[in-house]
């Protein structure tokens, strides 16, 4: 990105904060698992639905969002007041770190961890207290001990972006009760591909919002549709936050098809993924790579050789994730394609390249075969 001089009236502490640069998409022949869009593509008759219930007066006119609020919230078991929805995740995060923070508030943030949350923090005027959260296990005690007069908000994303930790319900249950007056955002966007769903504990908890998303298990990324969901006067301030309209027609119409699909079709989705999940885990393993354990849609494993089997990969046409932050510089995040075709593919490229990595550096691999 070229560098530009920002003009005066631009708050001086949002200065050197970048626009988010996601991956440049590349050819079509391309295996694109760096953004974990991962999972099969919905099935085309769900988005036929909502094509076929879009007419020329629909279109002029703005669009309500009241109906899959409704449809949500009798999902959730909650009153339709408890539930906003929001274009896309990020849209949910920005409103809440706009009602939640003044200039200097704190917001507490397990790290690494989903970097919009950074961005909109920033954007408030709010400071991050990052507490290391580098495994399987939610660090607690370190969180409650770093609230302090000016933390408002704490951050649980579950299952954590990029590592695919999570969270107990009972350790949910703790921060809630230890941290009375402050809101718990609890990011579940991955949730459909963990073991345990801990919507219904964090709605049960008094200062508790819940952020979702369609973009991942229902495959519908580009139609950005989101939702929060909490107590009736937090998703009030939640909604007053944002624009009225955050979602178009179609992308209403299209959640409302997502969720109409039996509900063996999103399990069959889900299913896939854990299993090719599951195996990706095994072939690191069987190369001396300890991965983190995920219950997301992707793997996270840091190890001396992650950028070379990064940059191995990308010239084998398969991209996966890697940081600009400096310490996760041996990481790499492998999103999981939900498809048969593609993740032999994949298994093919990774195979390969932590071959030739290790062999660089004078490891012995082994080779073993993959099937999810």
């Amino acid at each position: 990105m070229s560098v530009v001089a920002f003009e005066s009236w631009i708050r001086p502490s949002l200065r050197g904060l970048r626009p988010y640069a996601p991956p440049a998409r590349g050819a079509g022949s391309e295996l694109q698992l760096d953004l974990n869009e991962a999972g099969p593509l919905v099935p085309p008759q769900w988005l036929e639905r909502a094509v076929a219930r879009m007419t020329p007066d629909l279109a002029r006119r703005y669009p309500d969002a009241s109906s899959l609020e409704a449809t949500l919230a009798g999902r959730l078991g909650v009153s339709p007041d408890r539930v906003v929805v929001t274009n896309g995740g990020d849209d949910a995060i920005d409103r809440i770190c706009r009602i939640c923070l003044e200039p200097g508030d704190e917001v507490i943030l397990p790290s690494p961890s989903f970097e919009m949350f950074a961005r909109s923090i920033a954007m408030a005027g709010g400071a991050c207290v990052r507490v290391p959260w580098p495994d399987s296990r939610f660090p607690v005690r370190q969180v409650l001990g770093a609230v302090g007069p000016r933390t408002r908000l704490i951050v649980v994303v579950s299952p954590n972006n990029p590592t695919g930790a999570v969270i107990t319900a009972e350790q949910l249950r703790q921060v809630s009760a230890a941290a009375p007056g402050r809101l718990i955002a609890v990011d579940q966007a991955y949730t459909a591909f963990a073991d345990r769903d801990l919507t219904p504990v964090a709605l049960s908890l008094p200062n508790a919002v819940v952020v979702r998303s369609f973009s991942k298990d229902h495959g519908l990324a580009g139609l950005r549709v989101g939702y929060a969901a909490g107590s009736a006067g937090t998703v009030m301030a939640i909604r007053a936050a944002g624009g009225p309209f955050p979602c178009s027609w179609f992308s209403l119409m299209a959640a409302e098809a997502a969720l109409s699909m039996p509900p063996s079709v999103l399990a069959e989705r889900v299913a896939r993924v854990r299993r090719e999940r599951a195996a990706i885990e095994a072939l690191l393993r069987e190369r001396g790579i300890e991965p983190v354990p995920s219950q997301g849609n992707f793997v996270f494993a840091r190890f001396p050789e992650a950028a070379a089997v990064h940059a191995d990969l990308g010239r084998r046409g398969v991209r996966v994730k890697r940081f600009a932050d400096p310490n996760l510089a041996d990481a790499i995040r492998i999103g999981l394609p939900g498809d048969a075709a593609a993740f032999d593919r994949l298994v093919a490229a990774l195979a390969a390249a932590l071959t030739a990595a290790r062999a660089a550096a004078g490891i012995a691999a082994t080779d073993a075969g993959v099937t999810p």
